[in-house]
């Protein structure tokens, strides 16, 4: 288990009273005795489980970094049990690691997080078949390259080679937050190898400009410009992680003479195109020719992460911030035995947010699978809509319930899915780890989640459990 000691305090990263835990600011009496009577007596019951939940998510997460090497040797964490993708250990899955070991503030998972860190490093100087600032998609982790490090070429059956830039700005982020925390200029350098990495292959003027989908690699292992269209996610992951450098640059820039804050808006212009106010929601991006809306699915996490990362831009849009709520109203969904290809078996109920609109509507898989990632995406999300401050008391209420609830989701699935799994051979208990998703889930994109134990939704619930938001440096804004 992990060795430090989670206090009731690390929710909302406050000293936050029981009665504003339970849902209602203190000094408040609800008008309805029913509701002053249960409701928040359960939610408070809730929050006291949450330390010991955050605790045994910490502990999966270790025995997934050591399952093949320990101590500062250097490696990435398998990011998903050996029934999925066997020794594949995902750049964006690391990076959100990295993230909630930081998010933290225990000296351990400081120490863990730069080993990740160096991970991180290590795969950009070594990146099969071009190391040029990039990292790949995703790399094995099962046995050590020449140089020792526990990171090979994620080569058959998988060819995991592509380089979107999402993954880099998400390893970028996560090598500046490293930078912030311990001002090693090892980590700005990664940070700025791969920030420069973007900028030279993915910076657009077509249409809306923003940033492009990255790069593939053919078959004669040559890097090749992808044929996706533009992502809205992509985007606000890039505006994030240029903000971050301008800041820790002091107003610095690129290699061609572009400030990262002209960069950081450049990918704001987009976002403000691909926004629907009718909705409120974000758009998934651009068609292939880059100009052209892509009107369907639409994903959670552009709804939340921009939310989270576009807290202090300047971007005003007509109910921006409604956006999780959209997320809330449009793509919740509960998993049931009943339920079409569910894997649920019994009596039990998950309840969480779905990947998009394109899954709850999906033919070959459940339609009513539950993706705890998002689910602890939209956690942490309203989490940060809470320490923003603004807002009413009754919304303040409304959101700190909705945040207990799904925390209180993901904290059910932890407890009861994911049995007689294993990660390098050996079991993994239960109630550790959060799988990815409740049943396999149809993303609408080509691939699917499904019930494997997964560092990426287990890392989310930490980041949501310590009121940890990655889009921004330290990891909070207030106000």
């Amino acid at each position: 288990m992990p060795s430090q000691t989670v206090s009731r305090r690390s929710f909302f990263g406050l000293g936050t009273s029981a009665a504003m835990l339970a849902g209602l600011p203190a000094g408040l009496t609800l008008t309805s005795p029913a509701q002053a009577q249960t409701r928040p007596v359960t939610l408070l019951h809730d929050v006291e489980q949450l330390p010991d939940s955050l605790n045994a998510a910490f502990a999966f997460t270790y025995q997934m970094m050591d399952a093949f090497a320990t101590g500062a040797t250097v490696r990435l964490a398998q990011s998903y049990s050996d029934q999925a993708l066997g020794a594949t250990a995902f750049t964006y899955d690391n990076a959100v690691l990295l993230h909630a070991l930081l998010g933290s503030e225990d000296p351990e998972n400081l120490s863990r997080a730069e080993v990740l860190g160096q991970g991180l490093l290590y795969a950009q100087a070594n990146n099969f078949p071009v190391a040029d600032g990039r990292f790949a998609q995703a790399y094995y982790v099962n046995v050590a390259g020449p140089g020792g490090a526990f990171i090979t070429p994620a080569a058959a059956p998988f060819y995991f080679y592509s380089s979107a830039v999402g993954d880099q700005a998400w390893a970028g982020m996560a090598l500046a937050q490293l930078f912030a925390r311990t001002h090693n200029s090892i980590y700005l350098n990664g940070a700025l190898k791969v920030a420069n990495w973007i900028v030279v292959n993915a910076f657009s003027t077509s249409g809306a400009g923003g940033y492009s989908f990255g790069t593939t690699i053919n078959q004669y292992n040559q890097s090749i410009p992808s044929t996706n269209g533009k992502s809205t996610e992509h985007n606000i992951d890039t505006y994030a992680f240029f903000t971050m450098l301008d800041t820790l640059t002091s107003g610095g820039h690129a290699t061609d003479g572009q400030t990262w804050k002209s960069l950081a808006q450049h990918a704001l212009v987009f976002l403000a195109s691909v926004y629907n106010a009718a909705g409120p929601y974000f758009y998934t991006g651009t068609n292939p020719d880059g100009v052209t809306l892509n009107l369907t699915p639409i994903p959670e996490d552009c709804q939340t992460w921009s939310y989270m990362a576009l807290l202090g831009s300047g971007l005003d849009l007509p109910s921006r911030t409604k956006t999780i709520d959209w997320a809330l109203n449009n793509l919740h969904s509960t998993d049931t035995a009943a339920a079409p290809h569910t894997s649920i078996t019994g009596t039990e109920k998950f309840n969480g947010l779905v990947f998009d609109t394109a899954s709850l509507t999906t033919k070959a898989d459940d339609p009513d699978a539950v993706w705890l990632e998002g689910t602890a995406h939209t956690a942490a999300a309203l989490i940060a809509r809470v320490l923003r401050g603004g807002d009413t008391v009754s919304s303040l209420i409304a959101d700190i319930t909705s945040t207990i609830t799904l925390l209180q989701d993901c904290m059910h699935a932890q407890k009861l899915l994911g049995a007689g799994q294993t990660i390098g051979g050996k079991p993994i208990p239960v109630g550790i780890g959060l799988v990815a998703a409740t049943s396999v889930l149809d993303t609408g994109f080509g691939y699917t989640y499904g019930p494997s134990l997964h560092i990426g939704a287990t890392g989310w619930f930490l980041l949501a459990g310590y009121a940890s938001n990655p889009f921004q440096l330290g990891y909070r804004i207030l106000g």
